[in-house]
């Protein structure tokens, strides 16, 4: 298959107009004006296109309500495995390509990433981390794999990737804030986040660590994790050992600001607070130079919709973000952050031919990520003329 004359924002830096792009065996084969003809063509007419979006800390098998986790755990997987896929196909239909699911239920996620993968069902390409790793009692304990000292933490890593999970999640927090307005103490030491990272690194594979407060995000840190998810309290000092260690944020921006919307009272009010440091310290990692990538939190939290990626690319413009590096957030850092970036996130040749052809100019109004005239997902429709491909 050959598309001529793109506008194309590769993830990779470059923006070429007048660009033709082939597509052979599911990958990019060649990117270049003026390529001879060998078959199947599209004319883009000059439309922008990008490389497919990649949400990087989702909850597939989660309802997005305030008793997601409760829902999860108690509701016959029968009922949830329809709903699970039901989200899973509207993400792409809204143009999102790979995920990084960071727990949940975790036959649930592992299987649909299966299922994904063979081509019997729709959806994003699933890296999935099974059941996130926490306290007996600790934060999502209900659908978690509990753990509460070496051994178990131990135990519980290689029990997951066992099992096939892609990476590893940690609750090394509980929750951002507790009725008094601060966040939920740490739940794991820096010794006991080093002994899962050390079996997760061992085996090739990365771990994501829930951290809200400042203890909690300075043991995850060192304790070698390789994404922070939220970091809600980060401070100056965490950002320069961020730097040093090449850590990465999945900051969930929209999340918080989503759900302010339910809220009333002092609870809104201290939220409001919440958000407004949150994003005082990603600003200040991202403008240190911590890599940020996008991530939603969707499923996870109240109305955290399939098309939430598209809140959170734009609130990141809001932290001084570029749109062409907002973009670049939800592809090639978000590639980088599952560490497939060899594979996915980028136009080059070589790479699995995720493309998403727009009907906007995403560097002239962000919200152009919205409007999918075209999708193709390794070289295979998923929408195409606006229409979402069965």
């Amino acid at each position: 298959m050959l598309i001529r004359n793109l506008r194309l924002i590769d993830g990779a830096g470059d923006i070429c107009d007048g660009v033709d792009v082939r597509i052979r065996d599911g990958r990019f084969a060649e990117v270049g004006p003026g390529l001879d003809g060998d078959g199947e063509e599209i004319d883009a007419g000059g439309a922008t296109a990008i490389p497919g979006l990649i949400d990087a800390h989702t909850h597939l098998t989660l309802d997005a309500t305030t008793r997601a986790i409760e829902n999860a755990a108690t509701r016959p997987h029968a009922e949830q495995a329809g709903e699970t896929a039901g989200r899973a196909a509207a993400m792409l239909g809204l143009g999102v390509t790979t995920v990084r699911e960071v727990g949940g239920v975790a036959e649930l996620s592992l299987g649909l990433r299966d299922r994904v993968a063979s081509g019997s069902a729709s959806g994003p390409r699933i890296f999935s981390a099974g059941a996130w790793i926490t306290l007996p009692d600790g934060h999502g304990w209900q659908v978690g794999l509990p753990a509460d000292d070496r051994d178990s933490l131990r135990r519980a890593a290689h029990q997951q990737l066992d099992d096939g999970a892609d990476l590893l999640k940690m609750m090394v927090s509980g929750a951002a804030l507790r009725p008094d307005g601060q966040p939920d103490p740490q739940q794991y030491s820096e010794e006991e986040v080093a002994i899962v990272t050390s079996v997760a690194h061992a085996e090739g594979k990365r771990v994501a660590a829930h951290a809200h407060g400042e203890p909690s995000i300075r043991n995850a840190v060192r304790g070698g994790i390789d994404t922070v998810e939220h970091a809600s309290f980060v401070t100056a000092e965490l950002i320069e050992e961020m730097l040093e260690r090449g850590t990465f944020i999945v900051p969930t921006l929209a999340v918080i600001r989503l759900v302010l919307a339910i809220l009333r009272g002092e609870m809104l009010e201290r939220t409001a607070e919440l958000a407004d440091r949150h994003h005082a310290g990603i600003t200040a990692a991202w403008r240190a130079g911590v890599p940020i990538a996008a991530g939603t939190d969707m499923g996870g939290a109240p109305l955290t919709g399939p098309d939430t990626i598209h809140a959170e690319i734009e609130h990141l413009t809001g932290i001084g973000m570029s749109n062409h590096e907002a973009i670049q957030a939800a592809t090639l850092q978000g590639a980088r952050a599952i560490g497939v970036e060899d594979d996915l996130g980028t136009v080059r040749p070589g790479l699995r031919a995720d493309l998403l052809i727009l009907d906007g100019d995403p560097l002239d109004d962000i919200a152009a990520t919205r409007s999918a005239r075209h999708l193709l997902q390794d070289g295979e429709w998923r929408i195409r003329d606006g229409v979402q491909v069965a």
